[in-house]
């Protein structure tokens, strides 16, 4: 006789007249086993960060169905993760590649003009030399001993070794001579008028100006001519 389950607890049975209690002639009840757990459509929708390994296998096609519902919507969300992954890892492999170069422009640029403020320190002592040379024509005429003129050639033995020291760690003199004012190496302190020249013309150098590989230590000093008109 097939008995119902559900009901297994409370149902008596009537053996010889006798009423029998069925939990009592048969010992303990029989338990209802566990129902296996099984995905469902909800579970598929929001649950997607199980274990595949603790997927039960499906035993009809409806099951089955859900299951790779499940797998797809897991496979489509670890294919989201590894892309932004790979977009991230890729962006900050760009910004300290970038960083990195960036750095050692710094670097060489710092290590190419690292003597640059030392060099522009040297100039006034190089200008008094040269003012020294410069002043010194008027007074040469009027030395019959000969010794200023030797004092004189000791000065410009210095100025020039000066300028080869300049010229050995990547200094140049600008070129004022027959040039036309340009006010990215020139600076003008004079200007003439009606000097024949034409207007920007340089017409006297006042003071040197340097280069220091490429870029400007010091801007010439210069008078520049400029007609009335």
């Amino acid at each position: 006789m097939h008995v119902n389950e559900k009901n297994f607890k409370n149902e008596k049975v009537n053996a010889g007249g006798e009423e029998t209690d069925v939990e009592n002639e048969f010992g303990k009840k029989m338990e209802e086993p566990e129902a296996e757990e099984r995905l469902t459509e909800d579970s598929i929708a929001v649950e997607t960060d199980i274990d595949i390994d603790e997927i039960p296998n499906p035993e009809n096609i409806d099951e089955a169905g859900k299951t790779l519902n499940y797998l797809k919507n897991a496979l489509k969300r670890l294919k989201k993760e590894c892309e932004d992954s790979n977009s991230n890892y890729l962006k900050s492999l760009a910004d300290f590649e970038n960083f990195r170069k960036r750095m050692n422009r710094e670097k060489e640029e710092s290590l190419k003009f690292s003597n640059e403020r030392l060099l522009k320190d040297m100039l006034p002592a190089i200008d008094y030399l040269d003012l020294a040379i410069g002043h010194s024509a008027y007074y040469l005429g009027q030395d019959s001993s000969g010794n200023l003129k030797s004092f004189i050639d000791g000065v410009k033995l210095a100025y020039d070794e000066f300028i080869k020291i300049l010229k050995n760690h990547g200094v140049e003199i600008i070129e004022t001579s027959g040039k036309n004012f340009d006010p990215n190496f020139h600076e003008a302190v004079e200007i003439l008028e009606d000097s024949g020249e034409p207007d920007g013309k340089i017409i006297a150098e006042k003071r040197k100006g340097y280069v220091f590989k490429e870029r400007l230590l010091r801007p010439a000093m210069v008078s520049i001519a400029k007609n009335k008109n």
